[in-house]
């Protein structure tokens, strides 16, 4: 949103300048003989109005999107993201957009099992961790972002609590059973709320708890 105000400051600008240069050429332009044709204080005037023009549309096109971009609702921290869902990588990664930006999140304090990492095989559970972490979130959802205390990891994804309609997905993958407990310092901000969660899924005996899974999981 900074940007957006830096860039109608700094079209304001030019406005102003191509305003005053304007004057200037008319000024000049109705100094000379009258009925004398001054093509140069002419093309001056229809310079002035071209750039006066690109600067309303620029200023248009900033406020449409100032307008398209999600909000942070009240109830969260003044820190919190907004975000649009762009794509589930695995269960508890995410790709957002960010005032035109993509990142990639991880889901802070879960550890689901791997289905995309380049150096393991698909782990029991993965793939279906990866599909309820998709039914929980579809492309085109609005997301909040919440963060703790080291704001990326080093793979350079950002570290965040996700939050759907204001639900904790964090948590949401921890009670269904898929969403491990983890801990990487020194973010603890959300790991109270999956430890509950996780102890649920376990006394349910679902997820990666369940008895119907066709692998043994990694518990």
């Amino acid at each position: 949103m900074s940007t957006n105000r830096h860039l109608q400051k700094t079209m304001r600008r030019h406005v102003t300048r191509a305003a005053r240069r304007g004057i200037r050429q008319r000024r000049a332009a109705a100094g000379t003989a009258r009925g004398k044709h001054n093509p140069a204080g002419s093309q001056g005037i229809w310079m002035w109005f071209g750039v006066v023009v690109l600067a309303i549309l620029a200023a248009a096109v900033i406020s449409w999107i100032q307008q398209r971009e999600p909000a942070v609702p009240d109830g969260f921290s003044e820190d919190a993201q907004a975000a649009v869902l762009e794509r589930v990588v695995d269960g508890d990664t995410i790709v957002v957009r960010i005032g035109g930006t993509e990142e990639r999140v991880r889901l802070l304090n879960i550890d689901t099992p791997e289905t995309v990492h380049p150096n393991r095989p698909v782990e029991c559970g993965g793939p279906e961790a990866s599909e309820h972490l998709k039914d929980l979130l579809s492309p085109g959802d609005t997301v909040i972002l919440e963060f703790d205390e080291d704001l990326r990891d080093r793979y350079d994804r950002l570290l965040a609590g996700v939050y759907a309609e204001g639900v904790l997905v964090n948590a949401e993958m921890a009670e269904a059973g898929w969403g491990e407990p983890v801990y990487f310092a020194p973010n603890a901000r959300f790991l109270p709320e999956v430890e509950e969660a996780w102890a649920q899924a376990e006394a349910a005996g679902v997820g990666l708890f369940s008895d119907d899974l066709d692998c043994e999981p990694a518990l």
